[in-house]
């Protein structure tokens, strides 16, 4: 048998490395706190669980769901979309359902025709996802620079003009997976702007974007004008339902959406009907992020205070459940993983993300208040 050749040339998925080693860790005894998976510990939305129950009561045959979704699941995401970003979508041929937002990711590339080398590209530290999706379909990648002085964000000016042409997808998330990056409306602006004149994709990654500390984060969905965006979104982060695998994909595209529902049957790809009760519960309410936003806001400033006594350099936190920083006494992200793990705290090391990450890490703080008080203690305690 012959296997895919990025298969034969890669190891395991990049975070799950770092999973394993603090389940190894534990299993050596140690009192370990596991900071690398964005996974909220805290209550689900409850009243989605009351949906399922309710769902599931009377149900006595079990068949096959709609693979883009039941009518009263993708009206809501519509209902939510106007409520929240003052954009019309039809609901039965501009949205549609998935299971989270990482096989919509994953798959997305299925779209295209790839035979004249077009390229999928990325911000050079990203969601492996988009380059593990590009490898596996043997796509071409690029990587766009990010550092702190481009705002953890590609600089669009300095991608050569002649260049553009070879895009045909273009990934963004913001709020910015590892780094809470935020992109402004002025840079979403101009980005679309050269989608449309360009022709690609702008394909906006933005599970993260309803938890936020201050003014709601810029969406793609608050340009309704634009043909040439996909909106990924999810209640993973949302509702913190990341056991119930739901998600959207939005467009005012119709043309698009038509090739996306042409194309998701064969993938096998329908969401649970049970599930997607679940999920109407949770889009059909706009106050509990606020009140997740909320509690998170309280447990980053516990660990940002600890970090700062420290003399750590943190960028952004304005939105996610991620923080990402620096120290000036440790050039390397793998030296400040090294500190934490010597107080059993399991970090994400920047370069995990790609090579622009050297130097950061990042932590997750999706725990318990309590927790979050721990890690504050171990990190006065680091050997700084």
């Amino acid at each position: 048998m012959k296997y895919n050749s990025y298969l034969s040339s890669k190891n395991e998925y990049s975070l799950s490395k770092y999973h394993n080693l603090a389940n190894k860790l534990r299993d050596e005894g140690h009192q370990v706190i596991n900071l690398t998976i964005g996974d909220p510990v805290e209550r689900t939305y409850p009243e989605a669980y009351l949906a399922l129950e309710e769902s599931l009561k009377n149900r006595r045959i079990s068949q096959y769901p709609s693979f883009k979704g039941k009518v009263s699941l993708r009206q809501s995401i519509a209902d939510w979309a106007k409520r929240n970003h003052d954009i019309v979508l039809d609901s039965n041929t501009q949205i549609c359902s998935t299971n989270g937002s990482k096989e919509a990711v994953f798959h997305l590339a299925l779209l295209f025709d790839w035979s004249e080398g077009q390229e999928i590209w990325a911000p050079s530290l990203s969601y492996p996802v988009y380059a593990s999706s590009a490898g596996l379909f043997d796509i071409p990648y690029r990587e766009l620079p990010v550092s702190r002085e481009t705002n953890f964000l590609p600089d669009l000016d300095t991608i050569a003009e002649e260049d553009w042409h070879k895009c045909q997808m273009f990934w963004i998330n913001s709020p910015h997976n590892p780094t809470s990056a935020i992109a402004s409306k002025a840079y979403l602006a101009k980005l679309l702007a050269l989608a449309e004149k360009h022709d690609f994709l702008v394909c906006a990654d933005e599970c993260y974007n309803d938890i936020f500390y201050g003014e709601l984060p810029t969406s793609i969905l608050d340009f309704p004008e634009s043909q040439h965006w996909l909106c990924i979104r999810s209640l993973s982060k949302r509702s913190h339902m990341t056991g119930f695998r739901s998600g959207a994909l939005l467009s005012p595209n119709t043309e698009l959406m038509k090739k996306i529902l042409l194309m998701r049957p064969a993938l096998g790809v329908g969401t649970p009907d049970f599930i997607q009760d679940a999920a109407i519960a949770a889009w059909e309410d706009d106050q509990h992020p606020k009140v997740f936003s909320e509690e998170y806001k309280v447990k980053q400033k516990i660990i940002r205070e600890a970090l700062n006594a420290k003399g750590f350099d943190i960028f952004g936190g304005d939105a996610s459940f991620y923080l990402w920083f620096s120290h000036p006494k440790f050039n390397t992200s793998e030296e400040l993983m090294q500190i934490f793990i010597e107080q059993h705290l399991v970090l994400t090391p920047g370069t995990a993300f790609g090579q622009d990450g050297e130097g950061f890490i990042r932590m997750v703080y999706c725990s318990t208040l309590d927790q979050c008080e721990e890690i504050a203690h171990r990190i006065n305690s680091l050997n700084i």
